[in-house]
């Protein structure tokens, strides 16, 4: 990305409608798919300014990766210590060094030119019974001067995904579009004001706008967990790195491999 998108991620990142929803998801599917009771080891691969990190920090120890010096230096104003420079088409980690592997909108980034090598490497870092939580941006029609903005080489179908992680390795436990309710009206003014120049899309909002447009990704986030939605401006995934044959059950079973997870449920 662009420096100064950098320097408007970490100003807004706490606070912006968007992360909200969007931490809020990846927090309930943390909650929903990982073992109680556990301190987990949790990479966020392109941590960028670092403000997961410290969400996901009360479930274990985190660590973040990112290529960007610039997305470093923010997540270490933020208190994070424990972060690596490096490239998720290259991860600098030992195979099965974690319980859950979080990336959030980074394959799609130019800089990786190499999409599925890069999932690859994060299942290899995924211990086996381990979940990788993705989320990319959504429909290739869609680009426009915000993927401009921020170096999009890609979004994403259903099936793109849904292949990707066939090839992997990786068995999808939840595929879901998200950001469904606000894609008819934003996918409208995305296509109406192209313009072939890099504008990003990130900006303050009035307050009580921003509240309740984080309430509804909130909501949509809780059901997406239960029904899949149709459409939406962005793809979100939990896959699963398939546990060890040798692996008890009552193991298994812990890391969410029980019940739905463990029978299919995947949409």
């Amino acid at each position: 990305m662009d420096p100064g998108e950098y320097d408007r991620v970490f100003r807004l990142e706490s606070r912006h409608f968007w992360y909200r929803g969007l931490h809020a998801l990846l927090l309930r599917s943390l909650e929903r798919y990982a073992p109680t009771g556990v301190v987990l080891r949790i990479l966020d691969a392109g941590c960028g300014t670092g403000g997961l990190m410290g969400r996901l920090g009360r479930r274990g120890a985190v660590t973040g990766l990112d290529l960007s010096p610039r997305a470093l230096s923010y997540a270490a104003a933020r208190g994070e210590r424990q972060l690596v420079r490096g490239s998720v088409g290259q991860l600098p980690f030992r195979e099965a060094s974690f319980d859950l592997v979080v990336s959030a909108d980074v394959l799609y980034h130019r800089a990786v030119v190499d999409d599925e090598g890069a999932l690859a490497e994060l299942r290899r870092v995924c211990r086996p019974g381990g979940f990788v939580f993705l989320n990319l941006p959504a429909h290739a029609w869609l680009a426009g001067d915000h993927d401009r903005a921020i170096h999009t080489a890609r979004r994403y179908a259903r099936r793109d995904l849904r292949r990707l992680a066939a090839r992997t390795g990786l068995d999808v436990v939840r595929l879901s579009y998200f950001n469904c309710l606000l894609f008819p009206l934003a996918a409208a003014v995305r296509l109406a004001t192209r313009r072939g120049q890099p504008r990003s899309d990130l900006r303050p909002l009035p307050r009580p706008l921003d509240a309740l447009l984080a309430r509804v990704l909130e909501a949509e986030g809780r059901l997406l967990l239960r029904v899949p939605l149709p459409w939406g401006l962005s793809l979100f995934a939990v896959l699963r790195r398939a546990p060890r044959p040798t692996e008890s059950v009552a193991r298994a079973r812990a890391f969410g491999l029980g019940g739905s997870a463990r029978s299919g449920n995947a949409r």
